[in-house]
């Protein structure tokens, strides 16, 4: 018989960014690594685990043609490779989670490798270059020399200036298909409503000559944007966290780099403090603001009465409509309830997902045991894998049973996808009814 005595939860083991090309020659190994998460662990340290993975990196290379290398799984850790521009390197390395058990030979480490799933911190690590691009640019657009440093002395100091706060506020444990989807969540408004926020966003950009893009927040939900939905998603990540409260507070702008027609295009992105529920976030042209301290108080001046108005009109729309906790049910609600049938849909085409499963940091916000099982998301994931595997435009419909007696039905249309999750012992005859039924009552006409 064995015990749990002790249990070790993931987490992240270390984070390191190189480049080969910087330390070509034999003694010049320190000048490859650009950064190194933990801080303080000593340069040997870090010279081997930068030399291991170019051993992993090279070895791969001998069966494919690119460096398509991405994963390396072992027994404690599991190592994450990114390569995001030409000679550059991002790997991420987390702690398998184990239990610490004892038996009569002695206590042993059981370790859960199965609950990592690669497509999430794949993709949890795509995001982190991402987000520095998005308010840096390109690694090597600041492989620059400033009057103080030289090229690579000032990447390795906006390397670290960066990471250092974004990793603190990485929570591996919390990751899950919204983290594999690279997906935001959209605010549904009847036609007239849509107009008057469309209509206000026009206005802004007509009135004043350097905002050149709008993102319209209500409740952290999307309501418009005028960017690229896979720089809303970065975008919309950082407006989640601790980084951006602090932007919004000081009143201060920064640097931002969207993607427009296949190129970085650099902006000053302000944002106007909420408003009730709205948040309104800005790109402003560089080469046309003046004085952004006056513009911040003329803007404000002229759009929070609007705002306002808007917000106003917004609330009751969904308090009418039963829909001011769209998308996830409400603690305590039938919805939230461990047993209830549960559905997440998503759109590859702009990158929305919504749904009655509290995902991401909403889902430590539901009633115990309403949430999803890991094995149940990761199973999610493995259909959504499949389904972007084996690209087609006609709709097909998957159904899996866990040993547990979840029931995964997952349905794919034209980069349109439903997974439906039905927690009880059912016949095929039921779950299919079932399905019917979500589907007509939540995502009618998206499936032909």
């Amino acid at each position: 018989m064995t015990n749990p005595v002790l249990t070790a939860e993931l987490s992240l083991r270390s984070f390191y960014i190189f480049n080969s090309a910087f330390g070509p020659k034999e003694g010049e190994e320190e000048k490859k690594v650009l950064f190194y998460h933990p801080h303080d662990t000593d340069i040997d340290t870090k010279i081997k685990d930068v030399g291991l993975s170019e051993a992993i990196i090279k070895f791969s290379n001998t069966f494919t043609k690119d460096d398509s290398v991405q994963t390396m799984h072992t027994q404690k850790t599991c190592q994450f490779f990114y390569q995001p521009e030409s000679g550059y390197w991002m790997i991420m390395t987390l702690n398998v989670p184990f239990d610490r058990k004892t038996r009569d030979s002695g206590d042993y480490n059981e370790y859960h490798g199965d609950t990592i799933h690669d497509t999430i911190f794949q993709s949890v690590l795509r995001q982190s270059y991402r987000m520095f691009r998005m308010f840096h640019g390109t690694f090597l657009d600041n492989l620059q020399p400033n009057e103080e440093l030289d090229a690579q002395a000032n990447l390795i100091g906006k390397l670290e200036a960066f990471y250092q706060s974004y990793i603190l506020h990485l929570q591996m444990k919390k990751c899950d298909v919204v983290d594999a989807f690279g997906s935001v969540q959209y605010l549904p408004l009847n036609q007239l409503l849509f107009l008057r926020v469309q209509n206000f966003i026009n206005m802004i950009e007509a009135t004043f000559v350097p905002i050149k893009h709008c993102i319209f927040l209500y409740s952290d939900q999307v309501v418009w944007s005028g960017i690229s939905p896979t720089d809303l998603c970065t975008l919309y990540e950082y407006f989640h966290s601790p980084m951006f409260d602090h932007l919004a507070q000081s009143k201060q702008t920064r640097p931002a780099y969207v993607t427009e027609n296949g190129k970085i295009k650099r902006y000053t992105l302000m944002v106007c403090r909420k408003v009730q529920n709205i948040s309104l976030c800005l790109l402003l042209d560089d080469c046309t603001v003046e004085n952004e301290q006056s513009l911040y108080l003329e803007l404000n001046a002229v759009v929070n009465p609007q705002l306002t108005s808007i917000s106003s009109d917004i609330s009751q729309h969904l308090q009418s409509s039963g829909e001011s906790s769209y998308g996830f049910g409400c603690a305590g609600s039938k919805e939230d309830s461990a047993t209830a049938p549960k559905f997440i849909f998503f759109n590859e085409l702009n990158l929305q997902h919504r749904g009655t499963v509290r995902l991401g940091q909403l889902q430590y916000q539901s009633v115990n045991g309403s949430g999803l099982p890991n094995d149940v998301m990761n199973l999610i994931v493995d259909l959504l894998d499949d389904v972007r595997s084996n690209r087609s435009n006609v709709m097909d419909e998957t159904i899996v049973k866990t040993h547990d007696d979840y029931w995964i039905v997952k349905r794919s249309c034209n980069s349109r996808h439903v997974f439906i999750i039905l927690n009880k012992s059912s016949t095929l005859i039921d779950v299919t009814e079932e399905t019917k039924r979500i589907l007509d009552q939540h995502v009618k006409g998206i499936f032909f």
